[in-house]
């Protein structure tokens, strides 16, 4: 029996949870952990039954529901540990509690740019705003990119969440035979150069060369801690949002690290981590 923390994954049905189950059940196997498949009835979806009752009927079609997801696991990865649960409260609440035991919690996304499903949308953003453990959002059908080798990307921004972030990607990279990739993004207000023009300040150069000396610091942290890890860097003048976007369309995954936990998700989670979850090419890793 593994002591590694469960993947949890939730499903339901959707071709977006069917490519999260996918992603998980290797993710899983990676890990050596078992894999706990999640089916949430919403209690205040009234779409499903307009009536309160838990019934009969329900619970089963429930049951069958989950194990399909099951049945998807075992045909990516045969012999993985798979459990499978059925809850009725609200999948956001459900899969943040199971994040207390969880190595990581991983959900679906709709089509690139939308969001759709019981766990699609609000309810990513709500688990990677809350969750106890890194969270995986996963976007599109990544199977047909399961051979390819691609980077692990991370962003970087100084912050003691990037950092944690940074050591986080590395160990995947490791563990996957990948190579890392390190982003930082830097860019100037177009009022910083009216502010700084009396003084004869360059604020171009001053963030540019930030930048430069945060990427040299995070390359330096990562060769020594991972020394025969392949790693390479870039500073890309951009917000972050939209660069770490770009830099997701040729990775295996892009870690980033989150704010904290709090009431509110949108804000909570932060402008760049909302954003990825919704817009990036490639499975989002939130790490806190």
């Amino acid at each position: 029996m593994s002591t590694v923390g469960p993947v949890v994954v939730g499903y339901d049905g959707s071709p977006s949870a069917t490519s999260a189950v996918r992603w998980a059940a290797r993710e899983a196997a990676r890990r050596e952990a078992r894999l706990d498949v999640v089916f949430v009835r919403d209690a205040h979806d009234t779409h499903l039954d307009p009536t309160p009752r838990w019934t009969e009927d329900a619970q089963s079609g429930a049951r069958d529901l989950v194990e399909r997801g099951r049945d998807v696991a075992l045909e990516v990865v045969p012999d993985v540990e798979v459990e499978t649960s059925v809850e009725h409260t609200t999948p956001a609440a459900t899969l943040v509690g199971t994040s207390l035991d969880a190595s990581v919690v991983v959900v679906g996304s709709g089509d690139h740019g939308r969001v759709r499903g019981e766990l699609g949308g609000s309810v990513a953003l709500a688990v990677a705003a809350h969750a106890h453990c890194p969270v995986v959002v996963v976007h599109g059908d990544v199977e047909a990119l399961r051979d390819v080798s691609l980077p692990v990307v991370v962003g970087v921004d100084g912050s003691t969440h990037a950092t944690g972030a940074l050591r986080h990607a590395a160990e995947v990279a490791v563990s996957r035979g990948a190579s890392l990739r390190v982003v930082v993004a830097w860019w100037t207000r177009a009022s910083a150069h009216l502010e700084s023009y009396a003084a004869a300040e360059f604020p171009r150069e001053r963030a540019e060369g930030g930048a430069e000396r945060l990427l040299a610091a995070a390359m330096g942290q990562v060769r020594e801690e991972f020394p025969d890890l392949d790693v390479e860097g870039a500073t890309v003048e951009a917000q972050p949002a939209p660069a770490l976007v770009r830099a997701s369309e040729g990775a295996e995954r892009l870690v980033v690290g989150s704010r904290g936990r709090g009431g509110f998700a949108a804000l909570v989670l932060g402008s760049v981590s909302h954003a990825l979850v919704r817009e990036a090419h490639c499975p989002v890793v939130i790490v806190r």
